[in-house]
């Protein structure tokens, strides 16, 4: 199944039922923006209008978040920054992938000096989240091209772009390879599993976690800090947001927190589609701020 919508809606994804998911891709026709001359006019556009995708099966009210995410169907992978030309890019993807089905079309940002694409990889059976993750990784493995990864890819819930053009990219066309097969999912998982650059990944990881100076090892608890920052990254749910956004403000305060940083963080994390699929509207969050800075004045807190 394919669900598609904006990044900026209380209503559910809609829902596009398909024989095939990668078929979508086929015939879908880009949206056309004049390109973003800055990063207002850029933000506007991925939140309210641009469409955004997930191929795979949501569940309860579907609305995008990592619990209503069960399974994930193609694989989307964004080349960003890609540091090669753009015909040795483009030829090595068709020589490394040549007996596989991808589709690939320019994103938003795309100009001739500033190369970027978004990947479509088919797979012969729906993956969980673990397993999507590690299909990402072989992906940049099997490929072998100089670029920035996006780390969004890995977030579970994440939408991704649908095609669209602009005055930068109208000469680009879609490209869709539809004359291999899927990626052979349990063969390739097993094959990440075993590669040495895998095991290394996951060994980094794990030694990571070990020193993280948020886990105080001699009471077997977060420290403060660790647990604010846990908690303001989880997010909340649409019916949640207001209150949670209050606690989190009192917290902020309650740490001598400039006021300049809290707005910061309000704003940041409430338009990040991977923590607030539905923020809320700007005029709530400076009530909800404002609110809680009085209050905290009235009790003798201090303002930083």
């Amino acid at each position: 199944m394919i669900y598609i919508n904006t990044v900026q809606t209380n209503q559910p994804m809609k829902a596009i039922k398909t024989d095939r998911d990668f078929t979508f891709f086929k015939d879908y026709k880009p949206q056309r923006f004049e390109y973003p001359t800055n990063e207002k006019v850029e933000k506007a556009i991925k939140l309210y209008k641009m469409k955004i995708i997930i191929a795979g099966q949501l569940t309860g009210d579907l609305k995008r978040n990592n619990a209503n995410l069960f399974s994930r169907s193609l694989l989307f992978l964004d080349f960003d920054d890609i540091r090669e030309s753009e015909a040795a890019f483009l030829s090595k993807v068709k020589d490394k992938l040549k007996g596989i089905n991808y589709c690939l079309y320019p994103t938003l940002k795309y100009k001739a000096d500033n190369i970027r694409y978004r990947m479509v990889l088919e797979l012969d059976r729906s993956v969980n989240a673990a397993e999507y993750e590690k299909l990402l990784f072989g992906i940049c493995l099997e490929l072998g091209i100089n670029f920035t990864f996006d780390d969004s890819n890995k977030t579970w819930s994440q939408g991704q772009g649908a095609p669209v053009i602009t005055q930068y990219s109208e000469h680009v066309s879609l490209i869709y390879h539809d004359q291999g097969e899927a990626i052979p999912t349990d063969s390739f998982l097993y094959k990440i599993s075993n590669s040495k650059e895998y095991k290394k990944e996951i060994g980094r990881q794990n030694a990571f976690k070990k020193s993280d100076s948020s886990y105080n090892r001699s009471r077997g608890e977060q420290k403060y800090t660790g647990v604010l920052l846990r908690d303001l990254f989880n997010g909340a749910t649409a019916g949640e947001r207001n209150n949670w956004w209050r606690e989190m403000t009192d917290k902020l305060l309650a740490v001598d927190t400039p006021l300049e940083t809290i707005q910061l963080v309000m704003e940041i994390l409430n338009f990040n589609e991977q923590i607030f699929p539905d923020p809320l509207p700007l005029d709530e969050l400076e009530k909800i701020y404002l609110s809680r800075v009085n209050n905290h004045a009235k009790k003798g807190g201090k303002l930083f």
